[in-house]
C-alpha cells in the first residue's frame, strides 16, 4: 500500500511572511491590553470552585468585544458596531461569519480574555500555596481531555524537553496539562494499534496522529527536536499537514487495520 503523499507548497514566502507580521502585532496588542485592562476586568468574574475555573461561555462578552475593537484598530479595519454584534452573536451560536478577517479576530479576542484569566488563576493559585488546585491544573488533570481552566478541548499534545513528558495544550486559553504518553487526545484510547503517524520532513518536529477509533487528528509537536515559541503560530504555518491528513484519512478510511509509520514527502 502506497502511504506517501506529496504535500504542495500553500503559499509563497511572502505571503507568509505578511501573514506572520500581522499576527505577531495582533499578539502584541493583546499583551499591551491584558496589561493595561487586565486588573479592571479581574475584578468583574470569579472562578467556579471546581474545575473549568473559567468556562469560555462565562466570560465577559464586553471584555471580548473592547479587545477586539483594539485588534481591529491594528488591522486598520473597523467594523461598525453592529457589524461587530452581528458577528459576535453569529460566531457565539456556531453561524457562519462571513467575514474571515473580522472571525479571527473575534478568535483572537476570546483567546485573549481567556489567557488573561488563566494567568491571573495561576499566580493567585502559586501565591497563596493552594495545593488542590494547582493539583489539579497539573498531574491530576491527566485523566481529562478538557482542559481545567477554560473547559475547552486539548487543540495538540506537546513531548517536553530533555526527556519527553507529554502534555495537552489548550488553544483557546493557552494552559498546558500533564497527559499518559500514548493515546488519542480526541477519544482518550490508548490502544496504539488505533493510531496512525503521518511525518514529513519539511516539518521534522511534528507528527500528526491518525486515530483509528474516532476518525479525527491532532499534532504532536516534538520540543525535544526543536522549541516552539508560539504553538497558535505553528499551527498555521503547518497547515500543510492538515490538509495532507485529511487527504490521507479520506483514501484510507476504510483500510484502517493496524498501527502505521507513514512518511509524507
Amino acid at each position: 500500500m502506497n502511504n506517501k503523499i506529496t504535500l504542495k507548497p500553500a503559499g509563497g514566502d511572502s505571503m507568509m511572511d505578511n501573514t506572520w507580521q500581522m499576527h505577531s502585532l495582533l499578539k502584541q496588542e493583546v499583551k499591551r491590553w491584558q496589561a493595561e485592562r487586565g486588573f479592571f476586568w479581574s475584578e468583574k468574574l470569579s472562578p467556579a470552585q471546581a474545575p473549568p475555573y473559567y468556562p469560555i461561555n462565562e466570560l465577559p462578552e464586553e471584555a471580548i468585544l473592547e479587545l477586539c475593537q483594539r485588534l481591529n484598530r491594528v488591522s486598520n479595519i473597523m467594523p461598525t458596531e453592529p457589524e461587530l454584534l452581528d458577528a459576535w452573536h453569529r460566531f457565539k451560536t456556531f453561524q457562519l461569519v462571513t467575514n474571515p478577517e473580522l472571525l479571527s479576530r473575534l478568535q483572537l479576542a476570546l483567546c485573549g480574555v481567556a489567557q488573561l484569566f488563566r494567568e491571573m488563576l495561576v499566580a493567585t493559585k502559586n501565591n497563596l500555596g493552594d495545593n488542590q488546585v494547582k493539583d489539579y491544573i497539573g498531574l491530576a488533570a491527566t485523566q481529562s481531555m478538557g482542559c481545567p481552566i477554560c473547559g475547552e478541548l486539548a487543540a495538540v499534545s506537546v513531548l517536553s524537553s530533555p526527556i519527553g513528558k507529554r502534555f495537552l495544550h489548550c488553544s483557546t486559553c493557552g494552559h498546558e496539562w500533564l497527559a499518559k504518553r500514548v493515546g488519542c487526545i480526541r477519544c482518550g484510547i490508548q490502544e496504539a494499534s488505533k493510531l496512525t503517524y503521518l511525518k514529513s520532513e519539511e516539518y521534522p518536529r511534528i507528527e500528526v496522529v491518525i486515530c483509528q477509533a474516532c476518525g479525527q487528528y491532532f499534532k504532536e509537536y516534538d520540543l525535544r527536536v526543536r522549541n516552539v515559541e508560539d504553538l497558535d503560530w505553528e499551527n498555521i504555518r503547518t497547515l500543510p499537514l492538515d490538509y495532507a491528513a485529511e487527504k490521507w484519512s479520506a483514501d484510507h478510511a476504510h483500510k484502517f487495520t493496524f498501527q502505521q509509520q507513514v512518511e509524507l514527502n
